[in-house]
């Protein structure tokens, strides 16, 4: 514990993200091994969400301000938000959340319930006018990106919905091996004003969530006061590696908004229906989830995270083009390789990958070049000071994917 260090050190030291004055506070700016990071986490929660059916949508970043009127987010969520900006007659806003649009992509046209539930889910950034006292680091910043879905479904398909919404967040938690506990966030009885919609209408939406957790035999914590403006939801609690506790994915059950939007769907005796909808996100926020992954892990990244997976060191100049060689080979099999070619003792270059917490560091030199006859040869250490000896590079490789594939 005494030796930790927060997000942004070991976001430094490893060259993960900047900020900068001109750009400001709250914003950060990814490089292109943050962005690595990124990437991999969009396209881990993507393959899970195709598997439970879900279909990618995209939308703009802002919206006319009668979106918003009519989501109810200018009444109940301004405070957080950005200033309308006029542009030409026209008023606009930085969106503060995504399901309006993703309302209006389910509006388009009419459905039957023959056709539901529909899944729509993107990975898109939405912005929150904080105070610039409470930014800090990726932990709280002004523009959040979600991986966010919302499900339009008929009642009788809540549970399985939830299921699925559930399913998701369980993967996530055996993948990244986090502790965890669930809060069931209900409204504050006391003060009703905050949120939409009426007393009746929000016991109901309670109820419904604390049956779905019984049935499914999740155990959880009653917190008032922590719910959306628009419904109750389920926070998925997380501990990480130094019993900081983050909150992490939602779902949320939600009567209000279709309600506002008037959606619907025709039941199978042609009577108009309102759908209900779900919100549901697994990593919250990526800025967040990077910050607590990047503590959680102290920036030795598993294999299958890590944004440099292998680096090459070879021993002088002349060994370079050999290593660029392997480096090539690696970078094909889609493992993400670089080498160092600085001017610099093999010593410097171990001590450096190792302080980088680079996986695993391959060394050639004229003993691995001899020995090649035809395929190559590496000698390998790893990034806790493990000499592996010398290997095939395409034995290696084997390794590499196994380790990649089984999420170590």
């Amino acid at each position: 514990m005494g030796n930790s260090k927060n997000h942004q050190q070991i976001g430094q030291e490893q060259d993960l993200f900047t900020f900068s004055e001109l750009v400001g506070s709250g914003l950060p700016l990814f490089t292109p091994k943050g962005t690595v990071l990124r990437k991999v986490l969009n396209d881990y929660i993507d393959k899970l969400l195709v598997k439970q059916g879900f279909q990618f949508v995209w939308i703009p970043h802002i919206a006319k301000k009668d979106l918003y009127e009519k989501s109810g987010h200018l009444e109940k969520f301004f405070g957080d938000m950005f200033p309308v900006m006029k542009a030409k007659g026209r008023e606009y806003i930085l969106k503060p959340a995504n399901c309006p649009h993703h309302i209006q992509i389910y509006a388009r046209k009419p459905w039957s319930y023959k056709d539901l539930p529909q899944r729509y889910a993107e990975s898109t950034t939405q912005y929150r006018s904080e105070q610039s006292g409470e930014l800090e680091g990726l932990s709280r910043v002004l523009g959040l990106t979600l991986d966010d879905s919302h499900v339009f479904a008929r009642s009788d398909q809540v549970k399985e919905e939830f299921r699925r919404a559930l399913e998701i967040n369980k993967q996530m938690l055996a993948d990244f091996k986090f502790e965890h506990w669930i809060r069931l966030s209900l409204w504050d009885p006391k003060d009703k004003k905050k949120y939409l919609g009426d007393e009746k209408t929000w016991e109901k939406m309670q109820n419904l969530m604390e049956e779905i957790l019984e049935e499914l035999k999740i155990k959880y914590k009653k917190v008032e006061g922590e719910a959306a403006f628009y419904g109750p939801k389920m926070d998925l609690m997380v501990t990480d590696s130094l019993g900081k506790e983050w909150q992490l994915s939602t779902i949320q059950v939600d009567f209000n908004l279709p309600q506002r939007f008037n959606l619907s769907y025709i039941d199978e005796h042609g009577v108009n229906k309102q759908p209900i909808m779900l919100h549901r996100a697994t990593f919250g926020s990526y800025e967040r989830f990077l910050a607590m992954m990047i503590e959680h892990y102290q920036g030795a990244f598993p294999l299958w995270l890590s944004p440099v997976q292998f680096t090459i060191l070879p021993v002088s100049e002349k060994h370079n083009k050999n290593a660029q060689v392997i480096s090539k080979e690696m970078i094909d099999k889609e493992i993400r390789a670089e080498v160092d070619s600085r001017n610099e003792t093999l010593p410097a270059k171990i001590r450096d990958a190792t302080l980088q917490k680079v996986p695993y560091m391959g060394i050639i030199g004229d003993k691995e070049i001899q020995k090649s006859e035809g395929e190559s040869i590496i000698s390998i250490r790893t990034r806790d000071g493990q000499d592996l000896g010398q290997v095939k590079v395409s034995h290696f490789l084997q390794r590499l994917k196994e380790e990649i594939d089984k999420k170590i």
